[in-house]
């Protein structure tokens, strides 16, 4: 049997993606989901309505139906912090919560009805769900973020390493910027030897963390902070050409991280993980190059086997979100909408034409002979190769996707026709080809 034929006749469909509809249409995702610790939920693009209300109300259901009790997300982990505090009824207001550059994912009104129905559901639930975030340094900025929230935990545990901290964090000072892409064009800017005294000093940082906690584990809040702050920096190594990997497989290696370490510190936890599709796949990015480029998805595999499960997400018609260079904009980025092209020979899309608004197809219980066929993946317009039948779990797709509100409002996108137009900014720069950072 094709896989297409599969789809038609044995993959699950529902009938809608609406968060607040009944949920027993979703139960044959029980069969799929099993007794995994961590179910990643992808995308296909950032700042698309359609994926918003798809993990929405896979949320829901995980969290009702399944027990799922952390909802982990592709923000800032410092800034998510105080999301958490928000959505278990702490004090503050949404709009400010998410209103810096780093937190523009949970910006939209789609994400904040999702924010707003774990506050709700929290203030009568046994166990309220936590809200995470994964991304270190701010969204991939300077360490900072984490080096202030360190210093404090240091003042209390080891006082006599915060001299070593105190110049850290002025070395991070010195090219930190709010905007995370204008911060890689300051690290570029700065003196060698700022750079590697910033790196000595997050390093004897981490070996005497490390070393003080020798033969127990260390699943605290300190040792997250840290570590995020020196992945961080050898993510802007990598990029500036001074580390041994190119791309961000550092940012990769701290979104798994801070998932296991949550894991570790919370036992019984389940955890439901949004980030792109490039970070969720299980196999290693293929390129030329240099060996070590490692999506989360893959660490998370490694440590929790069928533990986790990765699910792509994806739509054939409508509009995604890609970015191209654009030295005129403050980040040295311009998004822009662009019609999505028809699904390329070998993409796994080319297996899905319905049009119910959702199709969830199990890739593993899908005994096909055209399996090895499908070695691409829709990744905003363009499409990234990988072996999707090993790469993911299942597919989730939806029929048209569309970009949110708030991103037409906030970016005033102009939309390039996909011919004319081709986003330089894809698979032929680092941060794309590793299907690391996406836009």
């Amino acid at each position: 049997m094709k896989f297409a034929h599969w789809v038609r006749e044995r993959a699950f469909t529902a009938g809608t993606i609406d968060p607040a509809a009944p949920l027993d249409d979703l139960e044959p995702l029980r069969a799929l989901i099993g007794n995994a610790r961590v179910v990643a939920i992808g995308e296909n693009s950032h700042h698309i309505r359609e994926f918003y209300l798809l993990r929405h109300r896979l949320l829901r259901f995980l969290v009702l139906r399944c027990g799922f009790s952390v909802y982990a997300f592709e923000s800032p982990y410092v800034e998510s912090e105080s999301l958490d505090h928000w959505v278990r009824g702490g004090r503050g207001d949404l709009a400010e919560l998410t209103g810096t550059p780093a937190m523009s994912l949970t910006r939209c009104q789609d994400m904040h009805d999702t924010l707003t129905w774990m506050r709700e559901h929290n203030a009568t639930a046994e166990r309220p769900v936590r809200f995470a975030g994964t991304l270190a340094g701010n969204g991939g900025g300077s360490p900072l973020p984490e080096l202030r929230r360190l210093r404090g935990r240091l003042e209390r545990t080891d006082p006599d390493a915060i001299p070593l901290l105190d110049r850290a964090l002025a070395g991070a000072s010195s090219f930190h910027d709010d905007e995370p892409f204008r911060t890689f064009a300051r690290y570029q800017a700065l003196d060698q030897s700022v750079r590697d005294a910033l790196t000595a000093d997050l390093s004897r940082l981490l070996a005497r963390s490390q070393s003080m906690a020798a033969g127990r584990a260390t699943p605290d809040d300190a040792m997250t902070y840290l570590r995020a702050a020196w992945f961080v920096d050898h993510l802007h190594r990598d990029m500036s050409g001074r580390g041994l990997a190119v791309g961000t497989a550092s940012l990769d290696a701290f979104m798994a991280e801070s998932v296991l370490r949550r894991l570790d510190r919370e036992p019984g936890t389940r955890i439901v993980l949004a980030l792109h599709n490039v970070h969720i796949r299980t196999t290693p990015v293929e390129q030329d190059g240099p060996d070590g480029l490692f999506p989360a998805g893959y660490h998370l595999r490694d440590a929790l086997g069928d533990d986790y499960v990765a699910i792509a997400a994806t739509g054939n018609h409508g509009q995604v979100v890609s970015g191209e260079p654009d030295a005129e904009q403050p980040t040295g980025l311009r998004l822009v909408e662009r019609a999505l092209p028809a699904p390329e020979p070998g993409s796994v899309e080319t297996a899905f034409d319905t049009t119910a608004a959702l199709t969830v197809a199990d890739l593993r219980e899908a005994d096909v002979d055209d399996a090895g066929t499908f070695s691409k993946f829709r990744s905003q317009h363009e499409f990234l190769d990988a072996p999707v039948f090993e790469a993911f779990d299942a597919v989730a797709y939806l029929p048209r996707l569309s970009a949110t509100d708030e991103f037409r409002r906030s970016v005033g996108s102009v939309r390039a026709d996909y011919q004319e137009r081709q986003n330089t900014w894809g698979a032929s720069t680092t941060c794309e080809a590793t299907g690391s950072r996406s836009t």
